[in-house]
């Protein structure tokens, strides 16, 4: 990772940032829920804690993706077919954000997916209903900050 200066395109796939804070071990979020607007902004925030969930989730989905094809006799080829065909997180990200602002958009046109949320300073936010990693950096804060 490099520790220059901060993206110029927070938002391009094939960037490498650091955060700019350390939130320590991940706790359990299966309880968020992408149909929740604050916690699905956060679901798909750079936040190291959000990257391990998507990740944890993702995973599950593979698992029972194999399970299934397993159960339907499917050649292991096209097993294999379909856990290399998985979409990498950062690509699935940021397809997600633009899915996330088209349906915001729907009823707010200057709706955009939360700046604060992408990059290095992503870190300094915490998921919804956690405290703060910082003072003053509450959790659904990052829709205020504009």
């Amino acid at each position: 990772m490099q520790n220059g200066p901060f993206l110029s395109d927070s938002d391009d796939p094939f960037s490498d940032w650091e955060p700019a804070h350390d939130p320590g071990p991940a706790p359990d979020l299966s309880h968020l829920s992408l149909h929740e607007p604050l916690e699905a902004e956060w679901l798909l925030s750079d936040h190291p804690w959000a990257q391990a969930e998507r990740a944890r989730r993702r995973g599950e989905e593979r698992q029972a993706a194999v399970a299934h094809a397993e159960q339907v006799g499917l050649p292991e080829w096209a097993i294999r077919a379909e856990v290399d065909a998985a979409e990498p997180d950062a690509v699935y990200r940021s397809r997600m954000r633009r899915s996330l602002e088209a349906l915001h958009q729907a009823d707010d046109p200057m709706y955009v997916y939360p700046p604060g949320l992408i990059g290095p300073m992503a870190s300094m936010w915490p998921p919804p209903g956690h405290p703060a990693h910082v003072p003053g950096l509450e959790a659904g804060g990052w829709n205020n900050d504009l």
